[in-house]
């Protein structure tokens, strides 16, 4: 079995090294969550005039309504200057097919950033919106320690 030239002290410590580095580069970004879907009825007769497909009452007012679920993380962002290029390459098999427009960003968050992000939709920062396009592509020396992924401008 080979054996280890880094220590587990060692590896210890450039985790720690790399930890610091995430923390001096990233700032806070809002991630949205799909909103919480909340049904209301206050009374068993208006539970009696819902009708579930069209989400209203028999009166025609709406009675589902949408909460909307935020969380600020912290990420590094980087910003890509790409003219709908692709970051596929032909001759290689990649598993990232995906193609990139102008003002594409790809931030880097850790484990619990990547938790939220998987569930979430879109997010924001800087004054912008952007929707998540990949699923987190994890990152590590020693495993995955950081998450990268893939953002679109919304146009709003």
């Amino acid at each position: 079995m080979p054996t280890s030239l880094i220590s587990d002290a060692q590896k210890t410590t450039i985790k720690a090294i790399i930890d610091d580095i995430h923390e001096t580069f990233a700032r806070t970004i809002t991630v949205f969550e799909e909103g919480e879907r909340v049904i209301i009825a206050a009374s068993p007769s208006t539970l009696a005039t819902y009708n579930g497909i069209y989400g209203k009452r028999a009166g025609g007012e709406s009675s589902v309504t949408r909460n909307v679920v935020s969380h600020s993380i912290k990420a590094r962002i980087k910003y890509i200057d790409a003219k709908d290029e692709s970051l596929a390459d032909g001759q290689i098999n990649s598993q990232l097919d995906i193609s990139l427009i102008n003002g594409s960003v790809r931030i880097t968050v850790d484990g619990t950033g990547y938790d939220i992000l998987r569930e979430a939709k879109r997010c924001e920062f800087e004054g912008r919106k952007y929707e998540i396009v990949t699923k987190g592509q994890p990152t590590g020396i020693f495993g995955p320690q950081y998450y990268h992924f893939f953002l679109k401008p919304l146009d709003e």
